[in-house]
């Protein structure tokens, strides 16, 4: 059970989200694109015989999680979507998370919370939750769209679904718990996003890297929900022992 202050505090997140038009259309833009748009209609073209096996020049050798392409255009779709999941469950709280964050700062808000009788891991927990909440809503209301398509069309198992909804949700932690630390310490938008860039980008790699070298679209998504997971402790550890009231409102 959550603290009462912890409570107070996620309604008082939740109904800031809420209210901010620019962070519920980032939340709903970015997902509805990466999830269902791309994922969907590469899906519906192979249903309509618009994918066909791929014609390799003689003695090429693929990576190992693309060896199934040449004769298995299906195990480059699940290959694909493992990536696409990731991207959907990373951008959304990154964005929403700077958005929200600065402008409170901004706003001189944040200056109120120094006058409750709370600690910073309370602030810190609740700002977490609320926008993982808001991220999860969105995400895994249109993941339930892409898993349909999955299981209909025969794209995959109900265990890759499931691989891929574990990625889904451990990238979503990932993504708040590390854009929750940056924009709690960058001064301005601008920097919050700059730095939540960076991060995201060596974190695309890793998961294409991963695509590329492990066999077997579920074992992939498995690692990466692994990877992100511990990520997301590591954050959370380093947010915990640096962020101070102090550095809260400089």
């Amino acid at each position: 059970m959550l603290e009462r202050e912890v409570r107070i505090l996620f309604g008082k997140e939740w109904r800031q989200l809420l209210r901010s038009r620019g962070a519920m259309v980032t939340a709903l833009l970015l997902p509805v694109l990466l999830l269902v748009v791309v994922p969907g209609l590469q899906m519906l073209g192979m249903k309509a015989g618009l994918t066909r096996p791929v014609n390799l020049p003689p003695g090429l050798v693929l990576p190992r999680g693309f060896r199934e392409m040449a004769e298995d255009p299906v195990a480059m779709m699940r290959a694909m979507l493992v990536p696409f999941i990731a991207l959907g469950g990373l951008i959304v709280p990154s964005v929403t998370a700077s958005y929200i964050l600065i402008t409170e700062r901004e706003s001189r808000t944040l200056e109120l919370l120094v006058a409750l009788p709370v600690r910073v891991g309370q602030i810190l927990l609740a700002k977490l939750l609320a926008l993982l909440a808001l991220a999860s809503l969105v995400t895994l209301a249109l993941f339930t769209i892409d898993a349909g398509l999955i299981l209909f069309l025969r794209v995959g198992s109900p265990g890759f679904v499931l691989a891929l909804l574990a990625l889904l949700l451990t990238s979503l932690t990932f993504s708040t718990t590390t854009a929750l630390l940056v924009s709690l310490l960058a001064r301005d938008f601008r920097t919050a996003n700059n730095v939540n860039g960076l991060l995201i980008g060596p974190t695309i790699l890793v998961c294409f890297t991963v695509v590329l070298a492990v066999p077997g679209p579920t074992v992939t998504a498995l690692l990466l929900a692994a990877l992100f997971s511990l990520g997301s402790v590591v954050a959370t550890f380093v947010a915990l022992k640096v962020v101070t009231f102090e550095r809260l409102l400089r």
